[in-house]
């Protein structure tokens, strides 16, 4: 097996897999090229825009450097360098993500079992937050009884921190998402092992399609405690400014970039 195997994932984008054998430098040439390897996460992900027209140059010149570099690569990427690369590399990479992915997720889930906690009562919670937060807020609760259905949510998420990196190792069976003005959005989970706290963080914003999961722009999600009062007034305080000012960059650039294009 060569040392990198990439493949294009229809909801993550382009992954990276190393092989056992893989040398440093395999490693260091994925994220000298701007692939992005969150803790917890089995293989790279390249972080960029779908419809950013120079993917296929990154890749090309990943690929020279590789090449450069005595380093084998192989991949199949049809989206974005049509005709090129082996069709079985791909779905190999894709089956061992979406593995890997889940035996880890039942892992963390046996971990989390073992450790006595009480969780918090997001319906609550949220009702609280709702309550408290500037503007006016609904809420509603969400289960992901399956791994799946949790992976399959991650494009949803807008953060580059401890809430992706929850998101990633742990099994989150529920979460609370909260709607406030200008439909913005943002989504509560337990802290995974932390009694009585709770990660609050930013979903993606409507009607702008963007690659929010590991944005290095994202604002960051926060743990508060799981009591409503001083879970909004953290929140109202830390998040929620970080929350409008990256709103209004990814705004403003879209705007931006529908003028040059028209």
């Amino acid at each position: 097996m060569p040392s990198i195997s990439l493949g294009d994932h229809d909801q993550i984008g382009v992954i990276a897999l190393t092989s056992n054998d893989a040398p440093a430098a395999a490693h260091t040439l994925l994220t000298d090229h701007g692939f992005w390897r969150p803790r917890g996460v089995f293989g790279y992900i390249l972080i960029h825009d779908r419809y950013d027209h120079d993917v296929p140059a990154r890749l090309e010149r990943f690929l020279a450097a590789a090449a450069r570099q005595g380093i084998g690569v192989e991949y199949h990427l049809p989206r974005i360098l049509p005709d090129a690369g082996s069709p079985a590399a791909g779905k190999r990479v894709e089956e061992l993500w979406r593995d890997n992915q889940e035996r880890e997720y039942r892992r963390s889930r046996r971990e989390a079992a073992r450790i006595v906690t009480s969780g918090s009562d997001l319906e609550a919670l949220a009702h609280g937050l709702s309550r408290r937060l500037p503007g006016e807020w609904t809420f509603h609760v969400t289960d992901f009884d399956e791994p799946a259905s949790q992976l399959d949510f991650l494009d949803e998420l807008w953060d580059n921190a401890c809430l992706a990196s929850a998101w990633m190792q742990f099994h989150v069976s529920r979460a609370a998402i909260l709607t406030g003005p200008s439909r913005l959005q943002l989504v509560v989970i337990d802290r995974p092992l932390h009694h009585e706290q709770v990660l609050v963080g930013a979903l993606s914003l409507h009607g702008i399609t963007h690659d929010y999961f590991g944005d290095h722009n994202a604002p960051h999600a926060i743990a508060v405690p799981s009591e409503a009062a001083r879970a909004a007034h953290t929140v109202t305080r830390r998040l929620l400014p970080r929350y409008h000012q990256a709103a209004r960059r990814l705004r403003t650039n879209q705007r931006a970039t529908s003028t040059v294009e028209e």
